[in-house]
């Protein structure tokens, strides 16, 4: 029986692995995009395969680690870098309190002029807000897991508790837990760095008020902070990302100086005044919002050198309007209107649309991008959904599914999608440090005209 066993154990072995090589790989789909760019000067002609390069050196890392790429990401100064990151990064979870203050700023524009809808629907009015304002579905550590490197954070003073909350015209969570999901983050992961920018200071804080904020600031992450030294000629913009890690100095704190409290100057060199050059669309149309952007990046590619002591942040968001959120809330028999924030991008303006307008902007018509973008919805689209899927506006996919049900199927598998946005950064930033590219004149001026009818076709 021994010599049997001895006999048939190594030939059951030998019959498996047979079975498994007959087996048929599985079929890989990447994104796709154009393999080769093609550069020609006067005295030469190149062809650089970012997008394949890039995506091979991105298989060494991960959401966590990705800045340390040296080859393409960390090696550059940040002033030619580019950060992904998040719309109204701490709104991903909202109380039923509006934030107060006293001019009424953060209440939306659209609560008024359909006020007697909602009351002849019967939504409660903090319900439907919160649809509206629920820009995020993640922790802001999971963002940064799943490789975001800028935040939106809103901070709103709480004067009946004297203290600060996260808002997006309801109040959300404590600021201090914010703060301690970066230091979590940025001290589990010490290649990343994360430009983080506070503002919307609502609540009527006094000056006392301001300073409790900035101490909260810099008693979590004071030991990380990028010191704002914008004269000397090695500072954070124009020396390599890498030198700052080396330094752990990997948060930048963006602090809005607050009227007349010179809050930065007292915090010297720790907090650095508001260096972002922020602007957003302001409409729910994603034509109109493709072709304020594109104006966003020829103003950027046409500034001086001194504006360069200033970061330009791209923002890819749609901002619902009264029509609407009323087509939201009619209880209709068959309303497939979008009925959240999340909804709206991901029908009109998720991640393959934004890769489009990327596409146009640095490959087509070789221009630097921004070196920051956010965006609402970080990573709730699924990546199984094809380009042409997501520039159909039926209802239906092609396996019979809704869009809503790819939408859920997406955030079970989140695993597919997170590091997309990631990678898209890194790829950018890869192209625009590049010889080749540095070659060629940006051709956002000459396109003026045909520049966005090329944007409207994408739709």
């Amino acid at each position: 029986m021994g010599h049997l066993t001895r006999f048939f154990l190594p030939v059951s072995v030998l019959f498996t692995c047979v079975l498994i090589l007959q087996r048929p790989l599985p079929v890989v789909h990447s994104r796709s995009v154009p393999k080769t760019m093609t550069m020609t000067t006067q005295n030469d002609h190149l062809d650089v395969d970012f997008s394949e390069a890039v995506r091979m050196a991105s298989l060494k890392y991960s959401s966590t680690n990705w800045q340390s790429d040296s080859e393409n990401y960390a090696k550059f100064s940040p002033v030619n870098l580019v950060f992904p990151g998040t719309h109204d990064s701490g709104s991903y979870y909202l109380t039923s309190k509006f934030q107060p203050d006293s001019g009424g700023r953060g209440v939306p524009e659209w609560l008024q002029s359909i006020s007697k809808i909602i009351k002849t629907v019967g939504i409660p009015i903090d319900e439907l807000v919160a649809r509206w304002a629920k820009t995020q579905k993640q922790t802001i550590f999971e963002q940064l897991r799943t490789g975001a490197r800028y935040l939106d954070l809103r901070c709103g003073w709480q004067p009946d508790t004297k203290t600060w909350k996260i808002h997006h015209s309801l109040v959300g969570v404590d600021v201090v837990t914010v703060l301690e999901d970066i230091k979590s983050f940025v001290n589990a992961f010490k290649t990343e760095v994360v430009i983080v920018e506070m503002s919307h200071f609502y609540g009527d804080p006094d000056e006392d008020a301001v300073e409790q904020l900035a101490s909260e600031v810099l008693g979590a992450l004071g030991e990380l902070v990028v010191p704002y030294y914008p004269l000397e000629e090695e500072n954070f913009w124009t020396r390599p990302l890498e030198e700052s890690v080396k330094k752990n100095q990997r948060v930048l704190i963006a602090f809005e100086n607050f009227n007349a409290y010179n809050t930065t100057e007292k915090h010297s060199p720790f907090l650095w005044p508001w260096v972002l050059e922020n602007g957003y669309a302001d409409t729910d149309d994603v034509a109109k919002m493709k072709e304020y952007n594109y104006d966003v990046v020829r103003t950027f590619n046409n500034q001086t050198e001194k504006d360069e002591l200033r970061l330009t942040k791209l923002s890819w968001i749609l901002t619902a309007k009264a029509k609407t959120v009323e087509n939201s809330i009619w209880p209709l028999i068959k309303n497939h209107h979008p009925k959240t924030i999340v909804d709206l991008t991901l029908k009109y303006a998720d991640r393959f649309v934004f890769e489009e307008f990327v596409d146009l902007v640095s490959k087509d018509l070789n221009c630097r991008f921004p070196q920051v973008f956010s965006l609402d919805a970080w990573f709730a689209d699924s990546s199984f959904r094809s380009r042409s899927s997501s520039k159909s506006n039926n209802s239906k996919s092609n396996n019979g599914r809704t869009n809503r049900d790819d939408d859920e199927v997406g955030e079970k598998e989140g695993e597919n999608i997170k590091g997309a946005l990631w990678k898209l950064a890194k790829e950018v930033s890869a192209r625009q440090n590049s010889p080749a590219f540095a070659k060629e004149k940006c051709k956002a001026n000459a396109f003026a005209d045909d520049g966005p009818k090329r944007l409207y076709s994408q739709q």
